[in-house]
């Protein structure tokens, strides 16, 4: 079936010239345009230069094997999301590992059909197509979500500052007392209005870092313990909210594979939601508890809790019945929450029962022993 719209460019990389041959012929007999290269050297350049949209390349080559031309190219950010099947006439489990580990799409075993390759060709290329689809629809929604939340989040805190400050400057004889609560309330707002522009810059830089390999390898280097992450973000939250009887934690003495600040980071946006949306004097309870390689961190309250299809519609500045209850921030939290816990090759899940109750577990992995 011959392909009519815009032509998708192939770069075939083979040192033998039958194989390099037969496989373009086959390639460009259904409308894929196809560059050639004989060596995995060429083929690092012609990738480089004409950006392909998928790349089929030998394992076995002189100079430059197809496993060292897979690691180089997966170091740039803007190679990570090409498909890239490898052609081998070696099918062992452990040249596959091997492959697949350095973020090998496929592999097609030599020697194969017309029809085998064109099946794995166009397999690729369309789930390519649809994580392309589905990204820019995250985007959209994500646009179209800044338009309605931003201004109201930005407006409120700097509203705060300004009227606040404005009464400093036009009132005279103001007793000390009300001078501090207005700088109280100034600091407040500011410090609402910093968290927030935080919270945009980290997204940002997170939708970057999930198609940066090395990123990603580099944040799963660094560990941190448990119990003192979660000491310090209790001590702060508990005190914002005035609820210091009303956090319950039991968590044992653990160490796991993300950084002190990326665990902080998670844990004040699921705590501080549920301390948010949970009335005073209700308990929160957080624990946690080991189970094979990975650490289950729950954060349980007892707030009004959230529908299946709130959770399931959870994403960047999205928040749920604004004109029911006010909500601070840009929902960014939970996003923020669960992409970090992905990164570092966790999970994040919320179970609610929608008239109250939220449960919210977290799965990190626990830091690799020496």
């Amino acid at each position: 079936m011959k392909h009519t719209a815009t032509p998708q460019t192939i770069l075939v990389i083979d040192d033998e010239q039958d194989y390099l041959s037969i496989i373009s012929l086959a390639l460009k007999s259904v409308g894929y345009e196809v560059l050639e290269a004989a060596s995995g050297l060429d083929g690092l350049v012609a990738a480089k230069t004409h950006k392909p949209d998928l790349i089929l390349c030998d394992v076995n080559m002189p100079n430059m094997d197809g496993h060292t031309l897979l690691k180089t190219l997966k170091e740039e950010p803007e190679f990570s999301g090409i498909p890239f099947v490898f052609l081998t006439g070696n099918n062992g489990p452990g040249d596959m590992r091997k492959g697949m580990l350095l973020g090998a799409d496929d592999y097609l075993t030599k020697p194969f059909t017309a029809d085998e390759l064109l099946a794995a060709v166009e397999t690729r290329l369309t789930k390519r197509r649809t994580m392309q689809k589905y990204i820019e629809s995250q985007f959209d929604e994500i646009k179209s979500n800044i338009v309605h939340s931003l201004p109201h989040e930005f407006r409120t805190p700097l509203n705060g500052i300004l009227g606040f400050s404005q009464i400093l400057i036009e009132e005279e004889n103001i007793p000390p007392k009300e001078v501090k609560e207005i700088g109280t309330m100034i600091l407040r707002s500011g410090k609402r209005l910093h968290h927030l522009l935080e919270n945009l810059v980290l997204f940002g830089q997170m939708q970057l870092w999930m198609n940066d390999q090395k990123k990603i390898a580099g944040l799963r280097q660094e560990s941190t313990t448990l119990q003192e992450v979660v000491r310090n973000v209790a001590e702060q939250l508990s005190a914002h909210y005035e609820r210091p009887v009303d956090l319950h934690i039991a968590v044992k003495e653990s160490s796991v594979q993300i950084s002190s600040l990326y665990l902080t980071t998670i844990l004040e946006e699921i705590v501080d939601n549920a301390l948010k949306f949970s009335e005073k004097g209700s308990p929160v309870q957080l624990s946690s508890g080991e189970f094979g390689p990975n650490l289950c961190i729950t954060v349980r309250d007892e707030g009004r809790g959230m529908s299946e299809e709130q959770i399931k519609n959870i994403s960047g500045f999205r928040q749920f019945e604004r004109r029911y209850y006010e909500q601070q921030g840009a929902g960014l939290g939970l996003s923020i929450a669960t992409t970090l816990a992905e990164l570092h090759g966790g999970t994040l899940s919320i179970k609610s029962k929608g008239n109250g109750g939220t449960t919210v577990s977290i799965i990190i992995p626990l830091a690799l022993k020496n």
